[in-house]
């Protein structure tokens, strides 16, 4: 357990931000990309906790920054903190915990699906497997949204995509009309799945983001044969003030 202090927020879209954080006693962390802390703050209800994916792909996993991307949720007392506050705010920080990893060894193909924040987790993944996608290596994102404007941290994934041939990468739009982008299509990432005909002797598939995505995209992965080892999967459960002890 550590105790950390808010030095920075950013603006990403209307509704979400990304926050970072500094350990205090300065020492660098030990953790795995993919993995999540638990984040205890106060306000004048007293202390309450909530859990965040780190998203730390400018500095490293070996940095005493720990950088979150949040998304506002209405009543939410987490939202009422953070987006209403300015640098200075302190918490205390515990983990990592999480079985979301990128799996030893590489498949041939790895899936990365995410809704909306749940893109988290898979930046600082992406930096990780930069040299293996250099060599050879096959990896699919599926990054589902609602519309253009939700497109978080385009910039680095247009450019990623770019010098990575074997990164393949899909932005899904639910509500958009048309698909202007070679990288875009209509719908949701759920229904991108079969496209890619996931195959359990070769892909190995992380979930990250929206519960029913996530369900939706585990069950049909599991009717493909797909063990539990091979389909990981992590929720973001979006806390309400009104059921916060």
């Amino acid at each position: 357990m550590f105790t950390v202090r808010l030095t920075r927020i950013r603006t990403l879209s209307a509704s979400t931000k990304d926050f970072r954080f500094l350990r205090e006693d300065g020492k660098p962390l030990a953790w795995q990309p993919g993995q999540f802390y638990r984040f205890v703050f106060a306000d004048d209800q007293g202390e309450f906790e909530r859990s965040y994916s780190l998203c730390n792909f400018e500095e490293g996993t070996d940095a005493a920054t720990l950088d979150l991307v949040i998304s506002k949720v209405q009543g939410g007392r987490a939202t009422r903190l953070l987006f209403n506050c300015q640098p200075g705010v302190a918490a205390t920080v515990k983990g990592p915990y999480g079985r979301l990893l990128l799996p030893e060894p590489l498949p041939a193909r790895l899936l990365l699906i995410a809704t909306s924040v749940g893109i988290a987790p898979y930046l600082p993944m992406l930096k990780r497997l930069a040299p293996a996608l250099a060599q050879g290596q096959k990896v699919v994102l599926l990054f589902g949204v609602r519309d253009r404007s939700e497109f978080l941290y385009r910039d680095f994934l247009l450019d990623y995509a770019s010098r990575y041939p074997g990164f393949d990468f899909r932005l899904c739009l639910s509500r958009e009309a048309g698909a202007t982008a070679p990288y875009e299509r209509l719908g949701y990432a759920t229904g991108q799945l079969d496209s890619l005909s996931p195959d359990p002797s070769q892909d190995h598939a992380l979930l990250c983001g929206n519960p029913r995505m996530v369900d939706d995209c585990w069950a049909r992965l599991q009717s493909l044969g797909f063990p539990h080892k091979k389909a990981i999967r992590e929720k973001y459960e979006f806390a309400r003030g009104a059921a916060t002890p």
